[in-house]
C-alpha cells in the first residue's frame, strides 16, 4: 500500500510497503483498561510459570523456531536484522525467523492448520496481526509474557500504557512485543498553497476535511481531493476516537463479545459523511484489496490531493513524494519556493476526528510465546523478547522497520530525536509517535475472536454504500446482523 511516481525504482518501493500492510502486574501500576474474558486469566488468578531456569538448565544452543508473515521490503529486513544480532550477541539461543507470508492471513492460516493437526509442527514463537489476540488467548496455546516479564524482573511501565492496554486481557498482558502503527492524515502541501489555504493547517475532523476538499477542488487543484480505502480499520478508529463499540460488553473487553452493536447513529453519520464526500466527488474511493496501491497513487499522481493511512508509510511516502526535499523543506517552516522544484511536498498530521484528531488506539503486530514448546523452547523464546524490548533494539524497530516505539526510552534517544527532526521520512512518522503517547489507554479499540468476518462484513458494508449506492442504514444493520451470527458461531465452537 504505498504510492509510486516517476520512477521504477519508487514503484517497487510502494509495492513492498504495500503488501506488508495489509494487565496488572506485580510490581507495576496496570494500564486504566480492564479486561476479562471466560477463557482467560481472570483478575487475581495466578500467572502461569514462566520456566527461566529450563534455559540455564540446557545443554548447548537452544534453538528457536520463529515464524512471522505481513513484513517485506524494510520490515522484512529489519526482522532478520534483529534476528541476526540477537544470534550474535549470545551463544544461549538461536532462533530461526522463517517467513510465512507476506501476508498476516498466511501465517494465521498456517498456525490453524498445524494446532488443529499437528502441534508438534507448531513454531515456539508467532508474530501475528493484532486482530487475532482473542484467538490467540482463547487457544489455551499462549504463555503470557507479562509471566516472564514478572519472573525476569521486568518492569511494564517502561512500555507506552496504551500498547499494554491494546494487548492486555483479563488483566493480563499476553504479547512480548508488539510492532504498532496509527492510521494518519498524509496530505500535499503544495496544494494546499495552490488553494489558498495554510498549508501548515490540514484538517483537524471530519468537517473540516469536507470544507478543505471542497476548496481543492473549486480551485481545480485535484479531481477528488481525499483518496480513501475502504478498510475497517478507520471505521473501527472513527467510532472508537468517540467512545462507541463495535461489539457489546465493553468493546469485548469486559467480557467475550456476543454482538454487534456499531449500526448506531453515530456511525450512520460517519458513512453518510463518506456517502456525501462521494456524491460530490469528493472522495477517490478503492476497495480494500489486497496488495492493491491504488490510493496511493492517487496521491503520486496528483489525482488526490490527501488520503487516510497507516504511519508505517511514512519512509515510502517521503521517498516516492519527496524527491529531494529536505526535512526543514518541507516541515513546520515550510517556504512555498521550493515548489518550483516540485509539484508535491508530503506532510502528515494526526488522523482526523469525528470530533477532534488524533484518536486512535494501536494496531500493527504481535509476537506470542507458545506454550506447547518445552520449557527450554518457551524460555528462549522470552529471552529473545527481552532482547527486543531493550531501548536499542526497539529504536531499530522504529528507524528501520517504521513501527512506533513502544519502550518510553527510545523516544528520548538523541539519534531518533535527530531522526525526527532532520529526516523527511522521520518528520512524517513522528505525527504518528506524538499521536500514539496522547492515545487513551481506556480506548483500546475492540477485542473480537471471529475478526476477519467482522472486518468482512464492515468493508462490505462500505463497498455497497460508496459503489453501489445503496442505502447507509440498511447496509450498517445487515454488517451488524452478520457480525452477530459470526460472534454466535464462535462462541459455540
Amino acid at each position: 500500500m504505498r504510492r509510486a511516481f516517476a520512477t521504477r525504482r519508487r514503484l517497487g518501493l510502494i509495492a513492498a510497503v504495500a503488501a506488508a500492510t495489509l494487565a496488572a502486574s506485580a510490581c507495576s501500576e496496570p494500564p486504566t483498561t480492564g479486561s476479562g474474558n471466560a477463557v482467560q486469566i481472570g483478575p487475581g488468578a495466578e500467572l502461569p510459570d514462566c520456566p527461566l531456569d529450563a534455559l540455564d538448565e540446557a545443554q548447548g544452543p537452544v534453538e528457536v523456531n520463529l515464524w512471522y508473515g505481513g513484513l517485506v521490503g524494510s520490515t522484512k529486513a529489519t526482522m532478520e536484522d534483529i534476528v541476526a544480532r540477537f544470534n550474535a550477541s549470545q551463544d544461549q539461543v538461536r532462533v530461526t525467523a522463517n517467513d510465512q507470508g507476506a501476508a498476516y492471513d498466511e501465517v494465521l492460516r498456517k498456525y490453524e492448520s498445524a494446532a488443529s493437526s499437528s502441534p508438534d509442527q507448531l513454531p515456539d514463537l508467532i508474530y501475528l496481526e493484532d486482530t487475532q489476540l482473542q484467538v490467540m488467548v482463547d487457544s489455551g496455546q499462549v504463555l503470557p509474557a507479562q509471566s516472564c516479564m514478572e519472573a525476569a524482573g521486568y518492569d511494564l511501565t517502561d512500555l507506552e500504557p496504551v500498547a499494554r492496554s491494546k494487548y492486555t486481557v483479563g488483566d493480563v498482558l499476553y504479547p512480548g512485543y508488539m510492532n504498532v502503527s496509527t492510521p494518519v492524515l498524509y496530505y500535499n502541501k503544495a496544494h494546499w498553497v495552490k488553494a489558498g489555504l495554510d498549508p501548515n493547517d490540514p484538517p483537524q475532523t471530519l468537517d473540516e476535511i469536507y470544507t478543505q476538499a471542497k476548496a481543492l477542488r473549486d480551485a481545480g487543484v485535484s479531481e477528488k481531493p481525499l483518496s480513501f480505502k475502504a478498510d475497517r480499520w478507520f471505521f473501527e478508529t472513527w467510532l472508537t476516537g468517540i467512545g462507541e463499540d463495535i461489539v457489546n460488553n465493553g468493546n469485548g473487553r469486559e467480557a467475550p463479545a456476543t454482538e454487534a452493536t456499531f449500526a448506531t447513529p453515530a456511525a450512520d453519520d460517519l458513512v453518510g459523511w463518506l456517502k456525501k464526500m462521494n456524491d460530490e466527488g469528493l472522495l477517490n474511493p478503492f476497495a480494500d484489496t489486497e496488495g492493491s496501491i491504488d490510493q496511493y497513487l492517487a496521491l503520486a499522481t496528483q489525482q488526490s490531493s490527501m488520503l487516510i493511512e497507516t504511519s508505517t508509510a511514512s519512509a515510502t511516502i517521503a521517498d516516492a513524494l519527496g524527491g529531494n526535499l529536505t526535512a526543514a523543506e518541507a516541515g513546520v517552516d515550510f517556504d512555498a519556493s521550493v515548489l518550483d522544484k516540485t509539484q508535491l511536498v508530503p506532510a502528515s498530521a494526526a488522523m482526523p476526528g469525528i470530533e477532534a484528531a488524533g484518536k486512535v488506539f494501536p494496531t500493527g503486530g504481535a509476537f506470542y510465546i507458545l506454550n506447547t514448546s518445552e520449557p527450554a523452547q518457551q524460555a528462549a523464546s522470552w529471552k529473545f523478547l527481552e532482547y527486543m524490548l531493550t531501548p536499542e533494539i526497539a529504536k531499530v524497530w522504529h528507524l528501520d522497520g517504521g513501527y512506533l516505539p513502544i519502550v518510553k526510552a527510545v523516544e528520548d534517544d538523541p539519534q531518533v530525536q535527530a531522526f525526527w527532526r532532520d529526516d523527511l521520512a522521520g518528520t512524517l512518522l513522528h505525527t504518528a509517535v506524538e499521536q500514539l503517547s496522547d492515545a487513551d489507554p481506556d480506548l483500546p479499540g475492540p477485542l473480537i475472536g471471529p475478526y476477519t468476518d467482522e472486518a468482512l462484513a464492515i468493508e462490505n458494508a462500505l463497498d455497497a454504500v460508496l459503489f453501489d449506492n445503496q442505502d447507509v442504514d440498511e447496509s450498517l444493520a445487515r454488517a451488524q446482523d452478520e457480525v452477530t451470527q459470526s460472534l454466535e458461531r464462535y462462541a459455540g465452537d
